[in-house]
């Protein structure tokens, strides 16, 4: 919050809250669920109810408000619920309290590495590098990309130094990168490919450049200056490539392979 830190001012609060609601639906979790929606009705039904999960933000609240009279001194804010908890009740109930933690972190987790492994299966593996890979190929590749995320989140749990908070704003600036290629592909149809790839390399170098003891950049979150960036080389290799258009056998699949005589199942 403003006034807490000598260099995080309003600026760079209004800018992040910015930058973190852009990115919100970009999260893989959130932004695959979209495809098995049955009608645009469901997706604004879902997006006026979700902010009511909000409600729940001020429990944790009171418990870091809580955390300041009942253990004054506190050095690190991530562990104020066990440390008052252990303070105030049994030891057993502290087991309690620290289970329910774990698993509400682990479905939680295991949504985010399910649909990033299935991502990097399915939509970068196989189209770039083995396009003939066979539906089983895929999955035993997510499979072992679970493992090897797993094990990433595991290190950088035990060896990392950030805060929850700064954890989680760095993986919605991060995510927020998305943003450019979601909107213009959705509502252009003059960029491509090309344009968005190479605005979303620009986006994520000039994050971790800016993250590197330059954020804020004169006052502003760098996550919004990297999204800036990102829209911007993204218009500009968009112009500069030609458009491709696909196909009629690669968009239509199935009547493609109809037209040649072979059976195709659509269920």
């Amino acid at each position: 919050m403003p006034g807490a830190t000598t260099n995080l001012g309003h600026s760079w609060y209004l800018t992040t809250v910015l930058v973190v609601s852009l990115g919100f639906y970009m999260w893989p979790q959130y932004f695959a669920a979209s495809f098995t929606a049955r009608s645009g009705k469901v997706l604004r039904r879902n997006a006026v109810i979700m902010p009511l999960y909000g409600i729940t933000v001020p429990l944790m609240l009171f418990v870091g408000l809580s955390a300041v009279l009942v253990l004054p001194g506190l050095s690190n804010g991530d562990l104020s619920l066990l440390l008052m908890v252990r303070k105030t009740f049994p030891a057993w109930f502290l087991g309690a309290i620290g289970g329910a933690g774990a698993l509400t972190a682990m479905v939680t987790a295991a949504i985010q590495l399910l649909t990033g492994a299935t991502l990097y299966a399915n939509n970068l593996v196989r189209p770039m590098l083995a396009p003939d890979m066979t539906d089983q190929q895929v999955a035993k590749v997510a499979k072992i990309m679970v493992l090897v995320l797993t094990s990433g989140a595991v290190v950088l749990a035990l060896y990392s130094s950030m805060s929850l908070v700064s954890l989680w704003l760095l993986g919605s600036v991060g995510v927020a990168q998305f943003f450019t290629g979601v909107v213009l592909g959705l509502f252009s149809r003059r960029v491509t490919t090309s344009g968005v790839f190479a605005g979303l390399v620009t986006g994520i170098v000039a994050l971790l450049f800016m993250l590197t003891g330059r954020d804020p950049y004169h006052g502003v979150n760098a996550g919004l200056i990297a999204l800036g960036c990102n829209f911007g080389m993204t218009g500009v290799v968009s112009l500069l490539t030609p458009m491709r258009i696909a196909s009629f056998e690669e968009i239509l699949p199935a009547a493609a392979a109809s037209r040649s005589g072979t059976s195709v199942s659509l269920t």
